[in-house]
């Protein structure tokens, strides 16, 4: 549920009704609610290394993402839980596209794949975003080059940084998170030990230290593609800056846990300075609007212009 409200209030902030057809909109919904389905807590390489039947079934290609979409198509086999029912062939099929695309994206092996493709985008459209982001309303150069163009590729980015959002939360309600996720690695450490195979980088909880494991795991991994998404999605900017704050958070009790040596404080210091400052950087581009102008694009666009933006999903 957690994603899915990522999912949904990202949709609202990009205006998601005015490029995305609804079909589409409702897909992804769908992948948020369901990417995940059937999950029991091991990783993919676990389930590589280990041979399990999963891994067999799927090649070794993303399998437990295979399974989570398999499994929603196949609960949707049974006429009461069909959410897709009521849908004519062709937008069965957008759909379909989207729930695949979308879910099979979460797996991180394509992490750095996403990351490198949104740069692209960025790399080729930059005057067009950054126009953009000093306007609240949608500009045709906008919607046509950037969003319409890359329309899959985007879907599939809001849900993985749905999936990967809890750096971008409170600080409390992050490290709330991140003790669920460390506390799912570490029963699995426990299990590679017991079978005497590999024990994954962040699975040895006698080894693991946590304020770091979550430092690593954000500078390196998450604020790369969060601010690609900032790039070309302004409304994201104030969930840089809280990332960027909750990397400080996280700095701060590594050194009252664990009283690093200076040098290394001053070095992972450097590091978040540059995430604040990059943060900020992307967060300055709105200083064109007035201080009470809301971002909320739920007070955006019109209802008629949402109509009139909607067009048939098989027309891919």
């Amino acid at each position: 549920v957690d994603v899915l409200h990522f999912v949904h209030r990202s949709l609202m902030l990009v205006q998601g009704g005015l490029w995305i057809a609804p079909v589409k909109e409702y897909a992804l919904l769908v992948s948020a609610l369901s990417h995940d389905l059937g999950h029991f807590g091991r990783t993919n390489p676990f389930l590589i290394e280990t041979r399990h039947e999963l891994a067999l079934r799927y090649n070794d290609k993303s399998p437990l993402e295979n399974m989570h979409c398999a499994t929603l198509f196949g609960i949707c086999m049974q006429t009461s839980a069909n959410v897709f029912g009521k849908m004519s062939s062709g937008d069965y099929s957008a759909a379909r596209k989207v729930c695949i695309g979308a879910i099979l994206h979460t797996d991180n092996a394509h992490h750095f794949e996403m990351v490198k493709e949104i740069a692209k985008i960025y790399e080729m459209t930059n005057g067009t975003c950054d126009n953009q982001a000093a306007v609240m309303e949608l500009n045709a150069d906008y919607v046509e080059n950037v969003l319409q163009k890359n329309e899959q590729t985007f879907l599939q980015l809001f849900l993985h940084s749905a999936d990967v959002s809890n750096p971008l939360k409170p600080f409390d309600i992050s490290k709330a998170w991140a003790h669920r996720v460390i506390g799912e690695f570490f029963d699995q450490g426990d299990e590679e030990k017991k079978l005497g195979i590999p024990v994954g980088m962040l699975n040895d909880r006698t080894k693991v230290n946590f304020p770091s494991s979550q430092h690593g795991f954000m500078l390196f991994l998450v604020s790369p593609l969060i601010f690609g998404l900032v790039n070309i999605f302004q409304p994201f900017a104030d969930l840089a800056v809280e990332m960027a704050d909750n990397l400080q958070c996280w700095c701060d009790m590594w050194e009252e846990e664990d009283h690093p040596p200076a040098d290394e404080v001053s070095k992972r210091q450097v590091q978040i300075n540059q995430a604040r400052k990059t943060a900020q950087m992307l967060k300055d581009r709105e200083q064109k609007f007035g201080a009470t102008e809301s971002r909320d694009a739920g007070k955006r666009y019109s209802l008629s212009k949402r109509k009139s933006a909607h067009v048939s999903s098989t027309e891919d």
